[in-house]
């Protein structure tokens, strides 16, 4: 987490089964009854009308491995039962250190296909950098692409700063309507906390209106703030068209970590986990989503306690594949 939240401070200045339940101390009969109750949620979702087709994977999940080995990693990803790949913009680039074509080529090879990538925020607020974002929207469309996203404007500290990113946002938006992609802005906390008696998100979102730019609603982020995912989707209805689905911890395990490794000031408590295990209820949330205009279910993950990043995404590649009937 420190180097992500390293890389967004930069940004700005500038298995098979269901889920692990509980921790390696757990005793079987939890890890039973835990398990039971994730695929009774998962039931009942599907029994709703929340199936799934395909989901991908935020790619930031398993950087350290993709920095190792890319093509060993997809791969990986592909045989653990993900679809869709969600990149980002990181040392090796969008299409880590391939073409454009020879990356889509790769992907396709093993079932996969790049639907979106998050990509530099400053796009957004520096003109200087419009060619630069124009030669990325020419390759992501090339290969198919639907979707370009601004992960981060945390650093903007007024309404005003917000608004003037917004107008950023329209122009980045127009540039990539005429492409075939759609420019998007994924939320963190701070978008649903108070600035002087406005939410950021409702000034990016009522400001956008209209226009071609969408959002990526990263759930656990709406709930760290202590808002209701299904309040704001249904508040805006087809506005959030890409979610990322990440899971975040109950609150007696987010005291435990509290206590035990502090609070960010910029990105509050580490909590996120497995899927199915922590407090977000999925079930209710996608439904909601998908009934609102959702089209793409992204998982993210950030944390790994007692087990890779590679075994953590498998863990919710299962999670996920309960959805497809």
């Amino acid at each position: 987490m420190k180097k992500r939240r390293d890389f967004m401070k930069q940004a700005g200045l500038l298995a098979v089964g269901l889920p692990f339940i509980g921790t390696l101390n757990s005793c079987k009969s939890d890890k039973n009854a835990g398990e039971a109750a994730v695929k009774a949620t998962v039931d009942e979702a599907v029994k709703s009308g929340f199936t799934l087709d395909e989901f991908g994977i935020q790619l930031w999940s398993v950087k350290d491995f993709m920095n190792k080995d890319p093509k060993g990693t997809l791969k990986a990803l592909s045989e653990y039962g993900y679809n869709t790949i969600e990149s980002f913009q990181g040392e090796q680039g969008v299409f880590w250190g391939m073409s454009a074509k020879d990356y889509n080529t790769y992907l396709n090879d093993h079932n996969l296909k790049s639907v979106s990538s998050h990509c530099d925020p400053q796009y957004a607020l520096d003109p200087t950098k419009r060619d630069e974002f124009k030669k990325l929207v020419d390759d992501a469309s090339e290969i198919g692409m639907e979707y370009l996203v601004n992960p981060y404007l945390g650093f903007l500290k007024t309404q005003d700063e917000f608004k003037n990113a917004t107008d950023g946002m329209n122009e980045l938006g127009e540039i990539c309507a005429k492409n075939g992609i759609q420019y998007c802005y994924h939320n963190h906390h701070y978008s649903f906390m108070d600035l002087d008696g406005a939410y950021p998100q409702d000034i990016m979102m009522k400001g956008t209106e209209g226009g071609s730019v969408g959002f990526e609603m990263d759930i656990y982020w709406v709930v760290a703030a202590g808002a209701d995912p299904e309040a704001w989707l249904k508040k805006y209805p087809n506005r959030f068209v890409l979610s990322h689905v990440k899971d975040r911890y109950k609150e007696e395990r987010l005291m435990q970590i509290k206590e035990e490794e502090g609070t960010d000031e910029n990105f509050g408590i580490n909590g996120s986990c497995v899927l199915g295990v922590g407090q977000i209820d999925f079930h209710k949330v996608l439904l909601t989503a998908k009934e609102q205009g959702m089209k793409k279910y992204i998982v993210e993950h950030e944390r790994y306690d007692d087990m890779t990043s590679m075994e953590a995404v498998e863990k919710d590649a299962a999670y996920m594949k309960q959805f497809i009937v």
